[in-house]
């Protein structure tokens, strides 16, 4: 029984570990097949193109799909498959689009899945795209520089993310006054972006006024 649960906690972590190099790898795929579709939708018509998967299909890609991202993170916790993942990293970061699309995913997956802090410090609300509408934003850095010297007040630096592609968004320099900061941590944040609203992490206030304490 020990030994059967050891089995299953080292396959557990050699599954996170090989979701960490597959999610943002697969997503810079998906985000390019995603873009290629698009054009080529336009040039093939419909009866050319492919029936839709079956659903044993379907199951069947899972399933192959779970068992290859396990066996790519038992790999990744090697020596050499760290050095392989250092090498391919090194060669997505020199092509153009690609680099920053797979550096964005990469924060996004450590975020999501090891809980590490990340270049976002912070999780707000902020009055965007008008007044009187709220957008999700997570704050990077203090503006600084130019920016707050010409606006004469303290500045902060907001990436507000598009749902449910956070690889594109808006940086707005908002003054810190007008920030509305939340209490969900930056993991919470962009599980709620990139669901579209439909994942809404609890508010332990709330909760606890529900309760009548």
């Amino acid at each position: 029984m020990r030994s059967m649960k050891e089995l299953m906690t080292k396959l557990r972590r050699s599954f996170l570990a090989g979701l960490l190099v597959v999610v943002p790898v697969a997503a810079s795929v998906m985000i390019l097949v995603g873009l290629f579709n698009w054009v080529t939708d336009f040039m093939l018509p419909p009866a050319l193109r492919d029936k839709m998967l079956t659903p044993l299909y379907r199951v069947a890609a899972f399933v192959l799909f779970v068992v290859l991202t396990t066996l790519v993170g038992w790999v990744t916790r090697l020596m050499i498959g760290k050095r392989m993942v250092n090498l391919s990293e090194e060669m997505i970061g020199r092509i153009p689009v690609l680099n920053r699309t797979y550096s964005f995913m990469k924060e996004i997956s450590h975020t999501l899945l090891s809980g590490r802090k990340t270049m976002f410090t912070r999780v707000v609300l902020v009055e965007f795209p008008r007044t009187g509408m709220y957008a999700i934003g997570f704050v990077t850095s203090e503006a600084g520089g130019e920016a707050q010297a010409k606006t004469q007040e303290r500045v902060v630096n907001v990436f507000v993310p598009t749902t449910p592609n956070p690889t594109s968004g808006f940086l707005v320099l908002v003054p810190e006054q007008k920030v509305i900061p939340l209490e969900m941590s930056v993991g919470d944040g962009m599980k709620m972006v990139i669901s579209g609203g439909s994942v809404v992490p609890p508010w332990p206030t709330a909760i606890r006024k529900d309760d009548g304490s």
